[in-house]
């Protein structure tokens, strides 16, 4: 039993010795292979396998050794959709592949070949790229004097560019990712503001184009975004906080719109079946004061058989999670389906 232990101990310390310099050089060869079997065939590998092949590669990829940390990326890529759910750590794997794609050059690889392993765990890890990309924005964008900063607009460019490939994974990181983007729009930092506005309000309209659970009014400066949690959340976008937080819906927010005044709005969730009409109220000292702010004024149940079975954000109907959206007429909310009007609401005046 000594002995046992004693080469246990032998085998913790070349693995220690290892870390930093690749994959392990008794393990790599069955990881790189294992690897290359899951990434084509996922059912092959039992959990236990995968997570042991998901550490090896996110250790190799992490090292000093540019050839291996190369083909780590690769695998990881490929495989994306099984390693994901055994690795431990996204948010510091995220900010490796990040690293490497800003950097591209110091690690003897292509930006292309970079950009893809980030683009393949994006989807698999929203909340985490989301969080990274954040940090690479914001932590950058406080250096600004005078001058842009060429790292915090590649931060946003990579950002939107993951919202445009995969919009429905990126839903549960949707409102983190407004926070992002607004966080750079900070008037504390007049010159952060100005360097970046161009592209941040380019970012802020892609998300309302791509998403139907945000919304934008334009003479308000107000930002809705809804969640998956069946929060509503309302920014300003003037001074880049969060303004409100409205809560009453039963399932993840499918739409949200502003009427033509910005002080009403209308939410949608389709697993709840319901959309709710909401008082938000007016800025300034006198809004604060009304008994109608933040309040759900009038609420309506959408037949199932109009709009089909509720949909989640995975699955096959994924793509229906951000197919529906709600318009308002003077006096009614109408809800459409992939630009169709399915049913209409007339409001109490």
């Amino acid at each position: 039993v000594g002995g046992d232990n004693d080469r246990m101990s032998d085998q913790e310390a070349d693995s220690e010795g290892s870390k930093g310099k690749g994959f392990h050089p008794v393990e790599g060869p069955a990881i790189i292979v294992l690897a290359v079997i899951g990434s084509h065939f996922q059912e092959a590998l039992d959990p236990q396998t995968a997570s042991r092949v998901a550490d090896g590669l996110v250790a190799a990829v992490s090292s000093n050794n540019h050839v291996h940390a190369k083909v780590a990326a690769h695998l990881l890529s490929r495989g994306a959709a099984i390693w994901g759910r055994h690795i431990k750590d996204g948010e510091s794997l995220i900010r490796t592949l990040y690293n490497r794609y800003w950097r591209y050059q110091d690690f003897g690889t292509t930006m292309q070949e970079a950009e893809q392993a980030l683009r393949a765990l994006a989807p698999v890890l929203p909340s985490e790229f989301v969080e990274v990309v954040g940090e690479e924005a914001s932590r950058h964008s406080q250096l600004v004097c005078h001058v842009r900063s060429d790292r915090s607009i590649t931060a946003i460019r990579v950002l939107v560019g993951m919202i445009k490939r995969h919009p429905v994974p990126m839903l549960p990181a949707l409102p983190r990712a407004v926070q992002v983007v607004l966080s750079t729009l900070d008037p504390a930092h007049p010159m952060v503001r100005q360097a970046l506005m161009q592209h941040s309000t380019a970012a802020l309209k892609e998300i309302v184009r791509r998403f139907p659970q945000a919304t934008f009014h334009q003479e308000t400066q107000r930002f809705a975004v809804g969640t998956v949690d069946a929060l509503i959340v309302i920014f300003d976008v003037r001074t880049a906080t969060k303004w409100r937080v409205l809560e009453g819906h039963e399932g993840p927010i499918s739409a949200v719109t502003f009427d033509a005044d910005g002080r009403r709005l209308a939410t949608y969730s389709a697993e709840e079946g319901r959309i709710r009409y909401w008082e938000t109220g007016a800025s300034g000292p006198f809004g604060l004061f009304s008994n109608k702010v933040g309040r759900c004024v009038q609420q309506f149940t959408v037949p199932q058989a109009l709009t089909g079975s509720p949909s989640t954000t995975g699955g096959s109907d994924a793509l229906s999670a951000i197919s529906f959206r709600c318009l308002f007429t003077p006096n009614a909310i109408v809800l459409t389906k992939d630009s169709n009007p399915i049913c209409e609401f007339p409001l109490r005046k």
